[in-house]
């Protein structure tokens, strides 16, 4: 029986890669020039689709207006899509690409009409209208905390408009019902921020028009434009996929869909586009909301999300494991036996953020009760750390969290929650373990502190921080730290073996102070440090060495970005979490792969005479 299986599982392989092997013997590319009249225009994103559900890839128009892209993998199929800040998108159906390349000469239209163009700008050029109103810092702080938890500030279907005072306020309270909850003094004022602010003579005073003939945003630079960015459509219209990881035994890449309660994949073995596949996470005897069903999230949300999956990472012997948020459970699952491991937690309410330590130990965040959890899968044992509380009043509310939650119901606590007085409790968010003495190092948003945990007698170290709302956390291969703080929109490291705050970097997103960090990783063979552009449609590489920052627009809008992780070639992936959906660009949420040196040489290439092709194609297109 076992070499009977294993006969199919190799016929299996061997069917798989010949069919990679034909769609690659097949591989095409395309190149061409981007222009609009007698000037190149340069930055342009091109950008090939492919399948449903879609994958794309994405190159750069150098500053001659020329890209190249490297090879495509299907024969025929392709929607081609070239955007720019200022211009019309130029869509062209069904190209197909060509052995010797396809040539493609594009004509793009500059946008007259102010209000149309302005509305091409990303969304942290909107929610900066509001911060420039605020001269109450406090204010403009809670304002980027709450107001950006779940999809960006600024997006098209929400916050481009100018609306009533009253309807401000209704929106405002509907926003603390999906818990966005902000102080009495902020809901009095916003209303009035947000008419100042999106007033019509302030937008089109304010925001950028055509400075130069590059149109309203920056060109992107010569390190940017060798990146080949791809992108993955994944669930559908209710999905959000909340954290990704690479799968390092084999390179696939994994994703959790907190509101459908499913956990994807994407793999390359034997699809060079990615198959993708999914797996529904077991719910057990959970109502619609998990154990905040009571308050009737689930229904009120429109979706039945039972266990609301958020974290996941995988353990030494190859199981991935998964907080359940709504669920309040650990979840394990085995890609080798497709079996689910499902842990209630002992103790504590709302598992957040997760990883492994070497001894194979899981630690975890618990944002509503304010511990760290730490669970073993061989010996099966909990353990939680209670962490510190700014004073009495917040550890009374903290402790008695489980009892509100359990009679919601009786105290219509959902309801009431949208006029509550802000939010005070700490939630322990990040966490990460230092990679040369193995201490558990965490952060608490709202009460602006990091910690060390000693692995061995559970102390707990608490931390201060010189800043609001640290998110989610990294190390370094030399073990310092690195911190996003979310609403100043800056990073910070911290010299875990100086027990010091060192350097404070404000991220260079324009409008500066727009932007805000969600999460950072550290690249450890290099120490570059990567972060989330989550309210830019970008991703942002920080040298440390060199203090150089390189920022990396990304070509779908209102990419609300929640983790970061780096497969084995150095690409590196995030994920598309907005809630809901519909606020991003095409109403499906993605991954997104970016390599930061995989477009082909332009000049080296020898195809090119300027900005014509060297040789007149077999079969050009020209789009006009």
């Amino acid at each position: 029986m076992g070499i009977r299986v294993t006969l199919v599982r190799l016929t299996l392989l061997l069917f798989g890669l010949l069919v990679a092997s034909r769609a690659l013997a097949a591989a095409g590319f395309f190149y061409g020039h981007v222009h609009s009249g007698n000037d190149a225009v340069a930055g342009a994103m091109v950008t090939f689709f492919h399948g449903q559900p879609s994958h794309s890839l994405t190159v750069f128009a150098d500053e001659q207006g020329r890209f190249l892209t490297p090879p495509l993998p299907w024969e025929e199929g392709y929607k081609v899509r070239i955007r720019r800040a200022g211009w019309e998108d130029v869509v062209m159906e069904g190209q197909r690409p060509a052995r010797d390349g396809r040539w493609l000469d594009v004509a793009m239209q500059r946008i007259t009409d102010a209000d149309d163009m302005i509305q091409q700008l990303p969304s942290n050029y909107w929610m900066n209208l509001v911060l420039e109103e605020m001269d109450n810092r406090d204010h403009l702080l809670e304002f980027k905390m709450q107001c950006t938890y779940c999809h960006q500030q600024g997006s098209p279907l929400t916050s481009r408009r100018q609306f009533s005072r009253e309807q401000w306020h209704d929106i405002i309270l509907d926003m603390g019902r999906r818990s966005a909850i902000i102080t009495q003094s902020l809901r009095d004022t916003l209303p009035d921020y947000y008419l100042a602010a999106y007033a019509p003579e302030n937008v089109m005073t304010k925001l950028p028009r055509y400075d130069s003939d590059q149109g309203p945003l920056p060109v992107p630079s010569a390190t940017v434009r060798r990146a080949v960015i791809e992108e993955w459509d994944l669930g559908g219209p209710q999905s959000g996929q909340h954290d990704l990881m690479v799968y390092h035994p084999d390179g696939s890449i994994w994703s959790v869909d907190g509101p459908m309660d499913q956990l994807h994949v994407i793999r390359f073995d034997s699809n060079p586009s990615g198959e993708r596949t999914t797996y529904d996470i077991p719910r057990g005897d959970h109502k619609p909301g998990g154990v905040y069903w009571k308050m009737e999230r689930g229904e009120k949300n429109g979706r039945a999300t039972y266990l609301a999956p958020h974290s996941l990472q995988t353990a030494p012997d190859g199981v991935i494991w998964l907080t359940l948020a709504s669920g309040n459970q650990l979840a394990g699952f085995d890609p080798r036996t497709e079996e689910w491991d499902i842990v209630d937690l002992e103790k504590g309410i709302n598992p957040h953020t997760l990883r492994f330590d070497d001894r194979g130990r899981l630690w975890y965040t618990i944002t509503a009760t304010n511990h760290v959890g730490m669970f073993n899968p061989q010996t099966r044992k909990q353990t939680f750390i209670r962490l510190k509380f700014p004073d009495f009043k917040t550890r009374l509310i903290t402790w008695l969290t489980p009892l509100f939650i359990a009679n919601a119901d009786l105290l219509d606590l959902d309801d009431r929650s949208a006029e509550m007085d802000g939010v005070t409790m700490p939630m322990p968010y990040g966490i990460d373990i230092h990679p040369l003495d193995g201490s558990v190092w965490f952060s608490q948003l709202n009460m602006s502190h990091i910690g060390r945990i000693d692995p061995d007698t559970l102390e707990v170290t608490a931390i201060e921080t010189p800043f609001v709302t640290p998110r989610r956390l990294r190390f370094d291969s030399r073990g310092n730290l690195w911190v996003p703080s979310y609403a100043e929109g800056s990073i910070h490291r911290f010299d875990t073996a100086k027990m010091a705050w060192k350097e404070r970097y404000v991220i260079p997103v324009e409008p500066i102070g727009s932007e805000v960090p969600y999460a950072v990783f550290v690249d450890h063979s290099t120490d570059h440090v990567w972060i989330t552009g989550t309210q830019s449609d970008s991703m942002i590489r920080f040298e440390p060495a060199q203090e150089r920052w390189t920022i990396y627009p990304l070509p779908t809008l209102v990419t609300y970005t929640r983790e970061l992780d780096m497969d084995a070639e150095r690409n590196v992936w995030t994920s598309h979490s907005s809630s809901p959906a519909w606020h991003v660009e095409g109403g499906i949420p993605k991954l997104t792969r970016l390599d930061p040196d995989g477009a082909p040489d332009i000049e080296a290439s020898g195809l090119f005479n300027g900005t014509r092709p060297v040789r007149a194609p077999a079969a050009a297109v020209v789009q006009r």
